[in-house]
């Protein structure tokens, strides 16, 4: 039986309240230790610490008649979570948001190749954040070649694309449309990239991360990952302990739908402690990755009606006058409370070379350097004046208003021998570019249980399949 919603806001605000009966307990010699202060970045007040809480009461107060008791009413106004395992999952839905057409180039090039090669890709769903005529109106002549292949796309019904055009949904333009339930995608499990890329490659995608979302479909899964660091002892320890049991957990191999407690959250304790926190903008971490970017993330159509739900109206709201306009952070915690649980991460580069893993020989090991290349253009965001203090205040504010952030990813290595120790604060996936067979899920290892094998007709797993005849 789906968790219903009420259930869902509960678990939120009983997190809330057990966060501030951890933080009133603080000992003194946690408090106010830190030697550096938060930057007001921008002119954005900040969210009021434990805000969700007093967003979901209210909201549960207010619209309690529309609060379904049962599950199974249909029409019943109200959200679910998704379930742990998505294991009858075959197909994919992917989205991809733009709103210029200079970047039409940047993403249908690499989307003719996805359509013609990627497996179970059944659905693409084009959020256009602009007018409709910006499409067909071009008057550049290369950008209107783009165009009209991707309207005429849109026009044929025989073909998987379809344009999602927000304004005339009555939507505004803003990063949080790609997730709006309006788009209503036909299949659960939903592939995000953003216009510009970074877009990884098919064994990456989804040989890989999908076969990880259908392993773990209540939570977000991503291979581009962030995460924040914390300043504090208290949290550092905090966070220390939660990563530690959950390896404990993958590494004893239990199932999605077991009964095993996952780790507390770590309190932030803001008001109290004068806690802070850093965004680190230095690595992309197999281990304790706490945000998830867009590109690269897939996630169950069932987040689409949380993200969008008025009780959270604060938030969206919060986000889209931000300068940095977070939507990321905000989706990442917020799914991460709906589930109780972090995010999972695989590996954004696949190796197709068995015994080559050096990060030096991409282009003869057969990487996507187009990966590597907007990665590094992506620093130039970090370049623009008071972005990465922005994007501190932004974190800060979001960790504040859920009061406490989740135990961290696990790499895909975790449990196997492939994760490599550097010390009590510091693992790490060894090779960072893996092959298909090193994989714990996709061979007899960590996780490949929680699904039943699938036939090797089916298209994923006939690729999976002849990728493993070549390399046994």
């Amino acid at each position: 039986m789906p968790i219903h919603e009420r259930g869902v806001f509960e678990s939120i605000i009983k997190r809330v309240e057990w966060t501030e009966e951890q933080c009133s307990s603080v000992p003194d010699y946690h408090r106010q230790t830190l030697t550096t202060s938060l930057i007001n970045a921008t002119d954005s007040p900040p969210l009021p610490e434990g805000g969700v809480a007093i967003a979901l009461k209210r909201w549960m107060r207010e619209n309690e008649q529309q609060l379904c008791e049962a599950a199974n009413v249909d029409g019943c106004p109200t959200c679910y979570l998704p379930p742990p395992t998505s294991c009858d999952v075959t197909t994919y839905t992917l989205v991809i948001m733009a709103h210029t057409t200079g970047r039409l180039k940047k993403f249908i090039d690499p989307l003719v190749g996805m359509m013609d090669g990627w497996p179970g890709m059944s659905e693409i769903i084009i959020v256009w954040n602009s007018p409709r005529t910006t499409l067909t109106t071009v008057t550049k002549e290369k950008e209107r070649i783009y165009a009209t292949k991707l309207l005429a796309w849109n026009e044929d019904p025989s073909h998987p694309l379809r344009i999602f055009f927000s304004l005339e949904e009555g939507l505004t333009n803003n990063l949080l449309n790609r997730y709006h339930p309006k788009l209503r995608p036909k299949n659960q499990a939903v592939m995000y990239f953003d216009d510009d890329g970074p877009f990884f490659s098919k064994e990456a995608m989804v040989n890989v991360g999908f076969e990880l979302w259908r392993r773990n479909s209540n939570v977000q899964v991503g291979a581009w990952p962030r995460n924040i660091r914390y300043l504090s002892s208290r949290m550092k320890d905090a966070g220390k302990k939660g990563l530690k049991e959950s390896i404990d957990i993958v590494a004893k191999d239990v199932q999605g739908d077991s009964d095993i407690s996952y780790p507390s959250f770590t309190p932030f304790c803001r008001n109290i402690t004068q806690d802070h926190v850093e965004y680190n903008r230095d690595s992309f971490p197999d281990f304790n990755a706490h945000i998830l970017l867009p590109s690269g993330s897939i996630s169950h159509r069932n987040f689409l009606c949380f993200i969008w739900r008025p009780a959270f109206e604060e938030l969206r709201e919060w986000v889209a006058h931000h300068k940095t306009m977070p939507d990321d952070m905000m989706v990442s915690m917020l799914v991460s409370h709906l589930s109780g649980k972090a995010p999972r991460t695989f590996p954004r580069e696949i190796s197709t070379t068995a015994n080559d893993h050096s990060a030096d020989n991409s282009a003869e090991r057969g990487i996507n350097t187009q990966v590597l290349d907007q990665s590094r253009r992506r620093l130039g965001l970090w370049n623009k004046k008071g972005w990465f203090d922005m994007r501190v205040e932004a974190i800060n504010s979001l960790l504040g208003y859920f009061g406490s952030m989740h135990y961290g990813s696990l790499g895909w290595c975790a449990g196997t021998i492939y994760s490599q120790d550097h010390d009590e604060n510091h693992s790490e996936c060894i090779p960072a570019t893996p092959t298909l067979n090193m994989i714990p899920w996709l061979k007899e290892g960590i996780g490949s249980n929680h699904c039943p094998p699938r036939d090797a007709t089916h298209p994923v797993r006939a690729v999976q399949h002849m990728i493993y005849k070549n390399v046994k």
